[in-house]
């Protein structure tokens, strides 16, 4: 909705209507009489209950900014975690884990192929306003040179430069985990070209993070695969991989140059710990150094963020800057918040690996593989950016519940068989009496 004409006036509407959306579906959800199996089990209820009654007390901290701007930071929180409470009442279907990832999968492809399309043909795919082109910089920093080109990081589907990056990943992940399983030829390769698209996407943002995140997904779901020994699919996984990673690495610097990968080799010529050190985590270093025991019940709520812009007082200029989502725990709850959240998603990860490694349902089980690589991706984003305040957030909490709600309906099952075993034996008995 961001691409259509004269949209600017209700573009913080959009925005806000990203993350409400979450509370009209829960609020729909509620209503429902009849509850499927898992749909009050999922582990990380109670952490993430803790974690609001302390965010909601928190409004009256004194330190706050605004209440209006505190209440709306804690409505955030709530919105971005709320699919933990309200997707397994969705699930009435073990086949629905699979449609919920193939829409994933399609929605971050067409953002993809509109990301590159938007390197080629800018201006027929760009949006029609990219407010960051009015910053500090004029713009300047959201482009970068090569082969002879000014290039604007892509935006895909949003209006954000490099914003795509995300879609690229999660394009790149779920292609070639779709090109693993026994589909007719054409799918698979249409999943490994859309595969390549979304890797292409990546190289056009320069967003090294991203690169990483994708290893390690590739390396966690290959690790998985083996724990069940489906080594067949992880030797297709590894040659798609390369395919995608190093094709579309040559294939864009043939049509845009070398000075489109030149930024991202530098993970490999540069030590690891040093570049991160010298970018993100710094912010981290300082908030577990010095904010969480200056603060440890939170600085405040609604200092920092869009809920500062939307809803702050403008007289009051805000003295801290966040950008990564440990400082926004600390500044926002201190241990407290620490705690109960990250609590939350231990306990949340340590299920779905139960489900990938233990469900007797192999197509759930291989789900369950490809959720826990791609929420680990999700979990690594802590380090550099406000995952769980921003959509991807939301993407971890609903993929994670319905995954738990499918692993519930097959032990649910299981334990049906044996129950109509009795039965039937005990009618078949008394027949032959």
């Amino acid at each position: 909705m961001l691409f259509l004409p004269g949209v600017t006036p209700i573009r913080t509407l959009l925005r806000v209507s990203a993350f409400a959306i979450a509370f009209v579906v829960w609020g729909v959800l509620a209503t429902r009489t009849k509850r499927p199996p898992g749909s009050t089990s999922f582990p990380a209820r109670p952490w993430l209950l803790f974690s609001f009654v302390w965010l909601g007390l928190s409004i009256l901290h004194p330190n706050s900014c605004t209440i209006t701007s505190a209440a709306a930071q804690v409505a955030l929180y709530v919105a971005v975690a709320s699919p933990a409470f309200w997707a397994p009442l969705a699930m009435t279907s073990q086949k629905q884990l699979g449609r919920v990832i193939a829409l994933l999968f399609l929605c971050n492809a067409l953002s993809s192929l509109v990301g590159v399309a938007q390197v080629f043909r800018p201006e027929i795919f760009n949006p029609p306003v990219i407010p960051a082109m009015n910053n500090v910089y004029n713009g300047d920093n959201m482009f970068f040179e090569s082969g002879g080109n000014v290039i604007m990081r892509p935006c895909g589907l949003t209006d954000s430069p490099g914003a795509v990056a995300p879609a690229g990943l999660a394009a790149a992940l779920l292609g070639l985990a779709w090109a693993l399983l026994p589909l007719p030829v054409w799918k698979r390769v249409a999943s490994v070209g859309l595969a390549f698209v979304g890797m292409a996407a990546i190289y056009y943002t320069q967003v090294r993070l991203v690169i990483v995140m994708l290893g390690i997904e590739l390396l966690t779901l290959s690790v998985l695969l083996g724990l069940r020994r489906d080594y067949r699919k992880i030797l297709v996984l590894g040659v798609l991989g390369a395919v995608v990673i190093l094709g579309a690495s040559a294939w864009v610097v043939r049509s845009s140059g070398s000075e489109v990968t030149e930024r991202l080799m530098t993970l490999f010529s540069n030590n690891p710990a040093d570049l991160y050190q010298t970018s993100r985590g710094g912010f981290v270093k300082h908030a577990f150094e010095e904010v969480l025991w200056d603060y440890p019940l939170g600085y405040g709520l609604g200092w920092w963020g869009m809920t500062n812009v939307s809803f702050g007082d403008p007289g009051r200029i805000s003295p801290i800057w966040v950008e990564v989502m440990w400082p926004a725990w600390i500044y926002d709850g201190g241990f407290p918040l620490l705690i109960g959240y990250v609590g939350a998603l231990v306990v949340t990860m340590i299920d779905s690996a139960r489900i990938a490694l233990r469900c007797k349902d192999r197509t759930v089980a291989y789900w369950g593989s490809l959720i826990v690589a791609y929420n680990l991706g999700i979990l690594a984003t802590c380090f550099s950016f406000t995952a769980f305040l921003a959509p991807i957030g939301i993407q971890f909490w609903l993929l994670s519940a319905v995954l738990h709600a499918a692993d519930a309906q097959v032990r649910a099952e299981a334990r049906k068989k044996p129950a109509l075993s009795t039965a039937e034996g005990a009618r078949s008995r008394q027949n032959r009496k």
